[in-house]
């Protein structure tokens, strides 16, 4: 049984980083890593089906997948939208809410259904402003971060947790089914029962999914789900105690396929984010996955977009898969470790440890030395430069 990491004292000793090679040995080249979640959520090709599987059948298997909440299945997110976006009678040239960096798919569903995408914006923690319209789509990146108030949650872009109570009036998942004709599938889970039935009545024969595939990803879900969990907490940890970077909560209704990190305000972004990948860090920045959409820019789109822009310039995502061993784990938190040690941002959200440290490496290396100098403030003043 492996002991739990210490990631608070792993790494220390300023640029050169205490148990790096030790932690993260030079790979052979047959080394293969283990895939992130995003490369697995859709159902393997060679899973072994049921033969004459009911949609009703399937149904009543992801419904006791989720603690007994009422679904319904669809043959994409597109029309499970569409279904809805009828269900609950928007009208013609009616403002629907939805983020200011809303996916193309889900801007255009709302456009399709001849109503108008009221683009809003969102706060330092993604978190949307209020909206007066009757109906707002609250969209989770990648399942990265846990949605507050709201009534619409898009998913779609992940699969739902396992036996997560806790419920929006309707959320959508996708359920990443191989290319078939009957779609790549989709999830729509209710707290509202007269919404409920409503979308079940108006699906179309041509609105359902692959009744076997979507069984057999209900089956494989949630020993998915476990193991990617255990991992996604590990790395959360390893960023809390080595990096003392803010992070997202877990998200109890969306499986996150990464972890969310939040670049300190002391920092550039961009420079923040250009240390972290010449790390070869595995991470992608938040605007490169789903930046500001186009029609947020305009007039009449989200009134403070430039401020949402940097708002959602402030994230980056840190990859994360249900089979990572220790140290592609450790290769995970590293990289961002040893960003915040240069930038001076390093346990940011620990001012006192912060200090602790900053006196450690006087201690060590002696005045003028090039290593660890906190940024941000320390007991009510700012550490370097004041």
């Amino acid at each position: 049984m492996n002991l739990p990491v210490d990631w608070g004292t792993m790494w220390l000793g300023g640029f050169c980083a205490v148990g790096a090679l030790g932690g993260l040995p030079v790979r052979g080249a047959d080394y293969a890593a283990h895939a992130p979640l995003d490369d697995l959520l859709t159902l393997p090709p060679d899973t072994s089906l049921q033969n004459d599987v009911t949609l009703e059948t399937a149904e009543q298997a992801w419904s006791e997948r989720l603690g007994g909440a009422m679904v319904v299945l669809a043959r994409d997110a597109y029309r499970a939208r569409r279904l809805l976006h009828q269900a609950a009678g928007i009208q013609p040239g009616e403002w629907v809410g939805i983020p200011a960096n809303a996916s193309h798919d889900l801007a255009e569903s709302v456009k399709h259904h001849k109503a108008r995408p009221r683009f809003l914006d969102f706060d330092a923690n993604l978190r949307l402003a209020a909206s007066g319209t009757r109906f707002t789509w609250t969209q989770v990146l990648r399942g990265l971060w846990q949605p507050r108030n709201a009534a619409w949650l898009d998913c779609a872009d992940t699969l739902p947790v396992p036996g997560a109570a806790e419920r929006s009036a309707v959320t959508l998942f996708g359920l990443h089914l191989p290319d078939a004709d009957d779609g790549p599938g989709a999830l729509l889970v209710f707290s509202d029962e007269a919404l409920y039935a409503e979308v079940k009545a108006l699906r179309q024969a041509a609105d359902r999914p692959n009744a076997a595939l979507a069984l057999a990803q209900a089956e494989r879900l949630p020993e998915l789900a476990e193991r990617q969990s255990a991992n996604l907490a590990e790395v959360r940890r390893g960023l809390r105690e080595a990096a003392g970077l803010a992070t997202h909560e877990p998200n109890r209704l969306a499986l996150a396929t990464a972890v969310a990190v939040q670049i300190p305000p002391e920092c550039d972004a961009a420079t923040f984010y250009a240390y972290v990948e010449q790390e070869n860090t595995p991470v992608r920045w938040l605007p490169q996955i789903q930046p500001l959409h186009y029609a947020a820019l305009r007039a009449d789109g989200a009134p403070d977009h430039r401020g949402t822009a940097a708002n959602l310039a402030r994230w980056f995502y840190v990859p994360v898969g249900p089979d990572y061993s220790l140290e592609e784990i450790k290769h995970g938190v590293l990289g961002i470790v040893k960003a915040a040690e240069y930038l001076g941002a390093r346990w940011r959200s620990n001012p006192a440890h912060a200090a602790e440290y900053a006196a450690l490496m006087d201690q060590t290396y002696g005045a003028g030395h090039d290593a660890y100098r906190p940024l941000f403030a320390l007991d009510g003043a700012f550490a370097a430069g004041e």
